[in-house]
């Protein structure tokens, strides 16, 4: 008889140890919900107020920061990214980035994260140097990727003002 008590009290526990990390995620999930929601209600993306921004990100991160493992993880946290792109997080925006690369080696999304963080460098923080090697490590790592021409072309155009750049535009459509 006591072994069948310590069996349901083993099975009770890790009934109930399973309902409570299943209730948490169920919590984490209904918080991504709510600010998709709130982001993406009608159908069309749009940039959300900072504070509703914020806490979509945060929920994302407490998402794959409690769930690494999971498939959604890096695609949440990709979201991130995007969020703190569109607010002008740039430092945020890249340290996202940088934690999908190092945590997600097989994340379809990989080439966008190394191309995003360069566009972040050369046109939200104008470092121009550091856009350069990142766009250069994209060229190098995806260079049949359908943004490895962009890529490249944000080098050679990077940091011209943009009346030269109109001007060579003008040139090259003449001919």
């Amino acid at each position: 008889m006591n072994s069948v008590k310590i069996f349901l009290v083993a099975v009770s526990v890790v009934l109930l140890a399973g309902c409570g990390v299943n209730s948490e995620k169920k919590k984490v999930l209904d918080r991504i919900a709510v600010n998709e929601a709130k982001i993406f209600g009608d159908s069309t993306a749009t940039i959300p107020d900072e504070k509703t921004g914020l806490e979509m990100i945060q929920a994302y991160t407490d998402y794959a920061t409690a769930w690494p493992k999971d498939t959604i993880s890096a695609e949440y946290l990709f979201k991130g990214a995007e969020i703190a792109m569109n607010l002008n997080k740039s430092a945020m925006a890249i340290d996202y980035y940088n934690r999908i690369l190092l945590c997600y080696p097989n994340f379809k999304k990989r080439p966008y994260c190394i191309f995003l963080q360069a566009f972040i460098l050369e046109n939200q923080m104008n470092q121009y140097d550091q856009a350069k090697v990142r766009y250069q490590e994209f060229i190098s790592k995806y260079p049949n990727h359908v943004l490895a021409k962009d890529a490249q072309a944000s080098i050679d155009n990077m940091g011209k003002p943009l009346e030269e750049l109109i001007k060579q535009w003008d040139k090259n459509n003449s001919k």
